[in-house]
């Protein structure tokens, strides 16, 4: 595992646990303001065409991935 994904595991673990420590946080709306913020971060560096793509291409292999294979992200190195 990349140190990058343990970074990010990292981070949703300490969010999960805030999450959880607070009776007020709504979990789904913690998500959809993640899912947000992380969007508006890809289109600082990334055209929309490039974002649609990489949401339909993980979308897709979910759909796709019979064999429930962890999905990887290389640094195309």
């Amino acid at each position: 595992m990349s140190g990058e994904q343990q970074i990010i595991d990292g981070l949703l673990d300490q969010l999960e646990q805030a999450a959880a420590a607070d009776s007020k946080v709504n979990q789904s709306y913690l998500e959809d303001i993640l899912f947000t913020q992380l969007l508006s971060r890809l289109a600082a560096r990334r055209t929309e065409k490039d974002i649609l793509h990489q949401v339909q291409y993980h979308l897709n292999f979910e759909q796709r991935n019979i064999s429930k294979d962890e999905f990887v992200v290389t640094r195309g190195c």
